[in-house]
């Protein structure tokens, strides 16, 4: 196997076909929604917690974003110095 071992799982884009970033982001932003939702009602707020829970939201979807491009960029500069010195 060339050094490398097969792993017996396989990588979460092989598996979800690319989708997952925004996938990501979507739930995330949809689990603040309904969390916010949830603690208004519960509480007998207005839509205070619903735009907390909305902008958390977002701000978890997006920073899952982030290290997702972060990830991809060290794949590239390594499939890079791997060819560069092959």
């Amino acid at each position: 196997m060339n050094g490398e071992q097969k792993r017996a799982v396989p990588d979460r884009g092989q598996v979800t076909g690319g989708f997952s970033p925004s996938v990501d982001l979507i739930s995330s932003v949809i689990a603040g929604l309904l969390i916010g939702l949830a603690l208004d009602w519960w509480l007998g707020t207005r839509p205070v917690f619903t735009i907390i829970g909305v902008v958390a939201g977002f701000g978890s979807g997006f920073f899952k974003l982030w290290s997702y491009s972060a990830t991809l960029e060290e794949q590239a500069k390594e499939r890079i110095r791997g060819n560069r010195y092959s």
